[in-house]
């Protein structure tokens, strides 16, 4: 086990592997930075079997070794580096470990700025990294097999022992490494590994595992296979056949998983990892005017909180030369009322235009705020007031690119092409250091239309299989003519309908798309000044959750797992809770319940309490996996610190308590 020793300003810590430190000017890290120059979430060190890496997670102001700005340093000594610019604060950064591999010499060592590599083939240092099963690696339907204990390199340096060829996806994205407990994968990107809707820092392979890079949906697909004796994986096909497990995504449980909200580290992430063009320049029968001019007219949403600091991204479309932009309201306005959560409203929103030149959203130009929204239909429209500091800004003093024609999205029929422009995970905006990333543009097709209960018609979605992600929230979907057909604000992926095989297996998701006329009322309303206490006309049909749901339904704790899989035998009660061995903490462990019988449209509550009852956090959903036998799993992170835990599903006022010891 390797103890890294931190000093910085008279202050000194230590750590012991493994672990994620959070390093940052936020007072709830690990290692807390008063530097004004660093960010409130500014780096990670991070121990992955062979040592300490810090890397830089987004920082606006950058991490710096000897002068140069890095992404990533693999720590084999004493090491100074200092966060944040020329007024940062200096940290050293001393692994005291067995003896290591002697550093590289610097003739060798990469440019400065580029994150560092490992050597392909090398496994980690020490004995034992050799043994376990061999692997497999499947990308775009090619197969690569690696013996035992190798490091497989993943990403889209030509170099890597995978190559992935995607905009999303980092020089270096990730690494497979053979420890002597199996294989293991480590993420070394900034825009993050997910597999299904959790981030993974690190993981233990033991079964085939597909993972998304870059992006939870829009990202590029990799499945990883530890080879097995073909015995013990005809047992694994046979366990999984017999049980039926739903997951709780991210603690709430939809039909739709809302495409805004990418974290502030999806806004300000930098580094080595620009990409080329985010898919097609043109799609068939869209001239190139017709996409440059909707290019143009796209525009990257950025809430922010008090202090100025990002917390979530979207994206929006400028509809008229005043400034008015048309995007979500879970982007623009989540207080509306219909949408669901009950979100309190950023205490700002910035608009940062796209560059003619290349694609690349500029800084944030102007400061909008939201005039008119339903929450129903989840569409709002903006209103640039003031400049990106706050300086209120007349109608004729904004330099603005044409607005996109508004289209008829009545006129659509099933298999005409649809061309969708936002900026989901992998698009970033530019700051002053040159941290850029570009729109996106996607083409698709309409696959159908869709009801909705409280919707009039039978348009109230456009399904499409169109390629969107979070953050795609509010963007256009554009005809064949460039015209403004819908609003991008939904998809829906496997993750989120069942197992394979009941709602049907999807790569990339399916896209909801809120047909534009729609939102014909609330934009003549936003063209009359805007209505801020505007009520959707359709709020009191929307179905109202079933009444007495514990009448018909029964829910039992079925005990804790550190990686998610369950078939819901455990049980854990109060009197006699489980028992956990072997977890460090902070870690993403997953607890689960035994539901029968409970009505979809149900809302539930997720809560996460200490030993002594105390409320450490809570999520809230909307219950859809169906009222058969399920065995539902919720992650949960769980800090440092705590000896014991309690998960608690909340339904109608019943309280299910699912209790775990640490041993």
């Amino acid at each position: 086990m390797t103890t890294l020793h931190v000093s910085a300003g008279g202050r000194t810590w230590s750590f012991e592997e493994p672990r994620v430190v959070s390093i940052g000017r936020d007072t709830g890290s690990d290692i807390v930075l008063t530097a004004p120059s660093a960010s409130r979430q500014h780096a990670q060190l991070r121990s992955d079997g062979s040592g300490w890496v810090l890397v830089d997670t987004g920082s606006s102001g950058g991490t710096f070794l000897g002068g140069n700005r890095v992404t990533e340093v693999r720590l084999t000594g004493a090491t100074t580096v200092r966060f944040g610019g020329v007024n940062g604060e200096e940290v050293v950064l001393t692994p005291a470990t067995a003896a290591r591999p002697a550093a590289p010499d610097p003739a060798v060592l990469p440019p400065a700025g580029l994150a560092q590599t490992m050597l392909p083939g090398v496994g980690p240092a020490g004995p034992g990294y050799v043994s376990g099963p061999g692997l497999l690696v499947r990308v775009g339907g090619a197969s690569k097999r690696f013996p035992p204990g190798v490091v497989v390199r993943i990403g889209r340096d030509p170099a890597s022992e995978v190559v992935v060829d995607d905009p999303s996806v980092s020089r270096l994205h990730g690494v497979v490494e053979g420890r002597p407990d199996g294989w293991w994968y480590v993420d070394r990107s900034t825009a993050g590994t997910f597999l299904e809707e959790d981030r993974v820092t690190q993981r233990k392979l033991e079964e085939p595992t597909t993972l998304m890079l870059g992006h939870p949906t829009a990202g590029a697909e990799v499945e990883v296979v530890p080879i097995v004796a073909t015995g013990v994986a005809q047992k694994s096909i046979a366990k999984k056949k017999r049980r039926r497990t739903a997951a709780l995504v991210g603690g709430i449980v939809a039909a739709l998983v809302l495409v805004g909200g990418g974290v502030a580290a999806a806004v300000l992430l930098g580094g080595d990892d620009s990409g080329g063009e985010d898919g097609p320049t043109e799609a068939a029968g869209l001239s190139t005017e017709a996409l440059d001019r909707a290019k143009l007219a796209s525009v990257l949403i950025i809430a922010v909180d008090d202090s100025g600091e990002p917390i979530y991204t979207g994206s929006g479309t400028i509809i008229s030369e005043d400034g008015l932009i048309l995007t979500n309201a879970h982007v623009g306005k989540p207080s509306a009322p219909g949408q669901q959560g009950g979100e309190e409203d950023p205490a700002g929103l910035l608009v940062a235009l796209t560059s003619a030149e290349d694609d690349k959203p500029a800084a944030p130009s102007y400061s909008a705020e939201a005039i008119v929204a339903d929450g129903v239909l989840d569409l709002a429209v903006l209103k640039i007031t003031a400049d990106a500091d706050g300086k209120k800004i007349d109608d004729k003093d904004l330099d603005l690119p044409p607005p996109v024609p508004v289209g008829d999205s009545d006129d659509l029929r099933t298999g005409d092409e649809l061309t969708a422009l936002g900026f989901p995970a992998v698009a970033h905006v530019a700051s002053d250091d040159g941290l850029d990333r570009a729109l996106t543009v996607t083409r698709g097709v309409v696959s159908t239309f869709l009801k909705e209960a409280a919707v009039p018609g039978n348009r109230a979605w456009i399904d499409s299989d169109i390629r969107i992600g979070s953050g795609n929230s509010g963007g256009a979907s554009i005809n064949d003519d460039g015209e403004l057909v819908g609003i991008n604000s939904a998809v829906v992926t496997e993750s989120t309908v069942g197992d394979s095989g009941e709602g049907g297996a999807f790569t990339g998701g399916s896209a909801r798309i809120r047909p534009v006329n729609l939102s014909s009322d609330i934009v003549e309303i936003a063209e009359k000044g805007g209505d801020p206490d505007y009520v959707s006309p359709y709020l009191d049909d929307v179905p109202e959750p079933p009444a007495d749901p514990m009448g018909q339904a029964t829910a039992a704790p079925a005990g804790w797992t550190v990686d998610g899989n369950s078939d819901c035998s455990t049980t854990s009660t109060l009197d006699d809770p489980q028992v956990l061995s072997g977890v460090t903490l902070p870690a993403t462990l997953y607890a689960h319940f035994a539901v029968t019988g409970l009505p979809d449209g149900t809302p539930f509550t997720i809560e996460l309490h200490n030993p002594q009852g105390e409320l450490l956090g809570s999520l809230d959903g909307s219950w859809d996996l169906g009222s058969d036998d399920v065995c539902a799993t919720v992650s949960l992170d769980v800090p440092e610190g705590l000896t014991a835990a309690i998960a608690v599903l909340v339904i109608d006022g019943t309280q299910i308590q699912n209790p775990v010891l640490f041993g």
